[in-house]
């Protein structure tokens, strides 16, 4: 059979331009998940072999991740060469045939149209040494309020480490979470009970517990700020018989790039429920409003999205519907904006795109209110919940809650 694309052997753009990674899968073997499969990722399966596949928003290609082997990641090509030995003569064969055979009509076109989206921020570096240890000392973790049979919980299995060292000749043991993203662990929250530190950039990584979920039962997020407070959570707040719990914390305040990661993991886990476990504090209330504005069912018809910008004493906020013609629904978005921003001062702007924009100042009343409206207003509802710890946040609680304080409540809503 002629080579329809000999000119393309050493010009990477022309394979990745042509070839639909998502029908070449199937092409190989693969079939997609339709149930984890939404508007921003596409899984597919092969035996045990799983990849999901995007549209990167940077290069307008496809690529893919690998969930189960965070070094298998990239472009078509990289996705064919790591399943053909190797060998580069092979992957050039395959993909000529996939496309000698879309050309004469053997297969059918059935391109999967996705929503861009941003690629990892962070990449692994195999050469870096983080010196992890296992979990021999869990005193940081006890003297914070955290048992036994919290830190030997299946979801946190292999997500806590030790990390040992000297100074002055004195040898000290610190406790570790690894900070990942798609590519794998790229930086690393080190502590002890005077010590805090990220160890390399985190970027958009953030901490994850176990990614092993039992498939049987319904998978809930629970998003916090520290890895402690993940735990201390699920120590006061412990999962269901029928239920699984992921775990996500940013290590600190929200990144630019972190919300990325958290919808690539809502996409690929589709929980049922995600709970915003944030600290009880105006930094708090802005994490869950960053939050609830950006993160989006995978599944829903009608997003409501918000982005939020700080600038001086100035609060700008935009709202928008993600449907097909979001400028039909801007009167919506009016109405509820005055409705729930009664008496506030502000500029409201609807955009021909559909975005309605808001300015107002910074006053943590409207934090407040803009929070209140997602939590009311942004479908599916209840799918996402904030959780207020009574003190400042779920660690305080638990140790608060460990004296048997009788002034404990819940504050979730």
């Amino acid at each position: 059979m002629e080579k329809l694309t000999l000119e393309g052997k050493h010009q990477w753009e022309y394979y990745k331009a042509q070839v639909d990674l998502v029908e070449f899968a199937q092409w190989k073997g693969y079939t997609i998940n339709s149930l984890k499969t939404s508007r921003n990722y596409v899984v597919l399966k092969k035996d045990g072999d799983i990849i999901v596949v995007y549209q990167n928003q940077n290069t307008g290609y496809q690529g893919y991740f690998n969930p189960l082997d965070t070094k298998d990641n990239g472009s078509i090509l990289t996705f064919e060469y790591n399943r053909s030995n190797r060998n580069w003569r092979v992957v050039f064969a395959s993909l000529d045939g996939f496309l000698n055979e879309q050309n004469t009509g053997k297969l059918k076109k059935r391109k999967n149209v996705l929503r861009p989206t941003a690629p990892p921020e962070a990449q692994f570096d195999a050469e870096y040494d983080f010196k992890f240890e296992p979990l021999f000392d869990i005193s940081y973790l006890t003297q914070r309020g955290i048992g036994t049979d919290t830190i030997m919980a299946d979801c946190f299995h292999g997500q806590v480490f030790n990390k040992t060292f000297e100074h002055s000749g004195i040898h000290y043991v610190n406790t570790v979470f690894p900070l990942r993203n798609q590519t794998g662990v790229v930086a690393a929250i080190v502590r002890n009970t005077h010590y805090n530190k990220i160890e390399r950039p985190r970027g958009d990584a953030c901490w994850i517990s176990n990614l092993e979920l039992p498939p049987s039962k319904k998978c809930t997020m629970v998003i916090t700020e520290s890895p402690i407070d993940a735990l201390s959570y699920h120590q006061l707040y412990g999962p269901g018989p029928e239920e699984s719990r992921l775990y996500v914390a940013t290590a600190g305040n929200l990144s630019e790039t972190q919300p990325n990661l958290i919808q690539y993991l809502i996409e690929l886990y589709q929980p049922q429920q995600i709970i915003l476990a944030n600290d009880n504090d105006k930094a708090g209330t802005q994490q869950n409003v960053k939050l609830m504005g950006l993160l989006l069912h995978p599944t829903c018809p009608c997003n409501l999205k918000t982005t939020i910008h700080l600038q001086g004493q100035k609060l700008f906020f935009s709202l928008r519907y993600e449907v097909e013609k979001p400028e039909s629904l801007i009167p919506e978005i009016e109405a509820m904006v005055k409705r729930y921003f009664k008496t506030a001062q502000k500029f409201v702007a609807p955009r021909k795109d559909g975005w309605v924009d808001v300015h107002l100042d910074t006053a943590p009343i409207h934090f407040e209110e803009l929070e209140t409206l997602l939590v009311n207003e942004k479908p599916p509802h209840h799918w996402l919940k904030i959780h207020r710890p009574y003190t400042k946040d779920f660690n305080e609680d638990l140790q608060l809650m460990s004296k048997r304080d009788p002034n404990y409540s819940d504050m979730s809503f």
